[in-house]
């Protein structure tokens, strides 16, 4: 049968938004733990949650797509989203938060160190 006939284009599509919507979740939560500084307990929920998140979003789609059969170029094409989600939209936007933090830190800096600052805040 011819890949398109079936519907199996759609299903790929709907697993490979699926597969990107677990890695936007991964993403997420690593950022939480990175803000918390996050210990071992902390660090264990976040794992947990992770792993729920990403079977509940797995299934959905799975559902929604393809009725809930588990074919292999879904789980493929799950896999695939969530590797063109790490490689190619995390790097640009972790960068982004990075000069977003150190602009922000910086405006905090420079007001603190102003003279009316000192005064009004003593």
């Amino acid at each position: 049968m011819l890949f398109s006939t079936v519907g199996q284009g759609w299903v790929f599509l709907w697993m490979l938004s699926a597969g990107a919507a677990i890695g936007a979740w991964y993403a997420v939560l690593a950022a939480l733990r990175r803000l918390l500084c996050a210990g071992p307990w902390l660090s264990l929920a976040a794992d947990i949650a992770f792993g729920a998140g990403a079977a509940a979003i797995f299934c959905l789609a799975l559902v929604t797509a393809n009725y809930g059969r588990l074919r292999l170029y879904a789980v493929l094409a799950a896999l695939a989203g969530f590797g063109l989600f790490t490689a190619g939209v995390c790097p640009p936007v972790r960068r982004a938060a990075r000069a977003l933090a150190g602009a922000a830190r910086h405006i905090v800096v420079t007001i603190s160190r102003n003279r009316w600052m000192k005064v009004i805040f003593r």
